[in-house]
């Protein structure tokens, strides 16, 4: 097996990191949907993603990517707070509450 750039975690996860930290949100959600892909159990990698589409402003798709990012570490306050914010971007204010309330509870 040779290395090669696109099997190399490290390498989409600096990648993803810096485009999400330029705002360039497309490139970003394509870089941490390939990180999720080569490891699936990576809760950074579900909030990075989350956050790019938010910043696309995809809303129900961020809300996927928070969710799964909650399943892998459910106390996680960032995913927690971003995933109200999508809800309340959504409209869905009785979801909204209980992460809030979950909030509240950590």
């Amino acid at each position: 097996m040779s290395f090669h750039p696109t099997n190399n975690p490290v390498f989409w996860k600096t990648t993803a990191d810096n485009l999400l930290a330029d705002e360039r949100y497309q490139k970003a959600a394509e870089a941490y949907l390939r990180l999720t892909e080569l490891l699936p159990s990576d809760a950074d990698a579900w909030k990075g993603r989350g956050s790019a589409l938010f910043g696309l402003e995809k809303y129900g798709d961020a809300v996927a990517a928070f969710e799964m990012a909650l399943i892998l570490l459910p106390d996680d306050k960032f995913s927690l707070e971003k995933l109200a914010e999508c809800f309340d971007k959504l409209g869905a204010n009785e979801k909204k509450a209980a992460c809030l309330l979950r909030l509240a509870e950590l």
